[in-house]
């Protein structure tokens, strides 16, 4: 039975050997495959590590070397067959060697409907690899596949891009959720204790309390057993002196309850400040979005219009409200333009202000939320360098909207 076993095992590896080294001799080697198949198999075949690992079993170092430099290395060496070359072949066909026996069996429209369907699934590199070195594939369907592999790239690309700009928007508001959760809790830490000292004083309060009574109690019992008439006024007396300080500790003990309770209150009052606070917040940038958005569409500008792009012309902002800088910058580069902010602030100097001004092609500076200093020290820089600087009354999105796109502005200073 065992035997049995072993020699039909040895029979059906042999078949697959034989069926591989067949593909093997008919298949395109890597230093042979299309050149515009090149780029898009080391990039999408090969992850950044095994590119890495064949360059170091190869002999060269990747020490400082980008992951563009490696695979810029990688695409090169498909030029002719070479040590390097011959590394990047047999890795392939080790890594997707069944899967592209499979395929190279496969008649031209079934090989075309099975990449399609793995590049519905989001698996098509084994697929890619099998195109590449089949030489028998008809040229109209490699550049279909070639095609679908090339605009994929290209979607990726654009999709990572914006999901990284989503993360970092995200981010910034994380942060600054987290900053005031920050200062509330310290806040609250701060009542809290001051609460449980309070407490503490209340307790005392109440134990001096209970010893006063208990002393009063005392002399009572003294007061029914005494027949002396002076002795008892002198004890009702000392009774009347023992009362008022026990009116007193009753008042004093009554005055840091109703503080107490008044700051019960005050947290509440300011927890639910900072509710508000951050549902303002939010109503705020939905508001300004909108604003955004009504003033585009106020100006009149579409695809069609000259100024609908801004053609990468760099925008300087200086001061402004500093919670609309985003705000600013997504006017600005969903128009093409690239943003620069600055806070206007000067206590670090003027040369960061003065390098983001000599880089810019235009340059605005609303009045009102800058200092005199900042508003002088802009306009000499402007002079100085022979910019064009715009002088706003207010820092709104209206106010420089309309100044980007040719409106009439406050103050222009040449």
């Amino acid at each position: 039975m065992s035997n049995k076993k072993h020699s039909k095992y040895s029979i059906n590896k042999g078949t697959y050997t034989q069926n591989l080294s067949i593909n093997r001799n008919t298949q395109l080697r890597f230093w042979e495959i299309d050149n515009h198949f090149k780029c898009p198999v080391v990039g999408m075949c090969l992850t950044f590590s095994e590119q890495k690992q064949i360059l170091k079993k190869a002999g060269i170092s990747v020490k400082n070397k980008s992951p563009f430099d490696i695979h810029e290395l990688l695409v090169a060496s498909s030029e002719k067959e070479s040590r390097l070359s011959r590394r990047v072949d047999n890795l392939l066909n080790r890594k997707f060697g069944k899967q592209v026996t499979y395929l190279l069996g496969l008649g031209h429209e079934e090989f075309k409907e099975h990449f399609k369907a793995s590049f519905r699934a989001g698996n098509c590199i084994p697929v890619s690899w099998a195109a590449a070195i089949n030489p028998e594939l008809p040229t109209r369907l490699r550049k279909e596949i070639f095609g679908d592999i090339h605009m994929a790239m290209h979607w990726s690309g654009e999709q990572g891009i914006k999901l990284k700009k989503m993360l970092a928007k995200q981010q910034e508001e994380l942060d600054e959720l987290r900053r005031s959760i920050k200062e509330a809790t310290k806040f609250r830490r701060t009542v809290q204790k001051e609460n449980r000292r309070l407490t503490i004083n209340q307790a005392k309060l109440r134990t001096s309390l209970a010893a006063v009574e208990n002393d009063k109690k005392k002399l009572e019992e003294k007061l029914s057993v005494l027949d002396n008439r002076y002795r008892f006024a002198e004890i009702e007396k000392e009774n009347r002196i023992l009362k008022g300080k026990l009116d007193d500790l009753l008042r004093s003990t009554e005055e840091r309850e109703r503080q107490l309770v008044s700051l019960k209150e005050e947290n509440l009052r300011l927890s639910l400040g900072f509710k508000q606070q951050q549902d303002s917040n939010q109503r705020f940038k939905r508001e300004a979005q909108d604003i955004i958005r009504q003033v585009v569409a106020l100006s009149s500008c579409n695809a069609a219009c000259p100024s609908f792009d801004l053609c990468k012309k760099r925008i300087l902002i200086v001061g402004g409200i500093t919670r609309m800088e985003s705000l600013y910058r997504e006017l600005i580069e969903s128009h093409g333009g690239i943003f620069e902010y600055h806070d206007g602030y000067m206590k670090k100097g003027v040369k960061k202000l003065e390098y983001c001004l000599r880089r810019a092609d235009v340059v605005v500076c609303p009045v009102n939320c800058n200092s005199h200093a900042a508003c002088s020290t802009v306009k000499n820089l402007a002079k100085k360098h022979n910019k064009t600087v715009h002088m706003l009354a207010n820092s709104s999105l209206s106010a420089v909207t309309q100044v980007i796109w040719g409106g009439n502005v406050s103050s222009t200073i040449n």
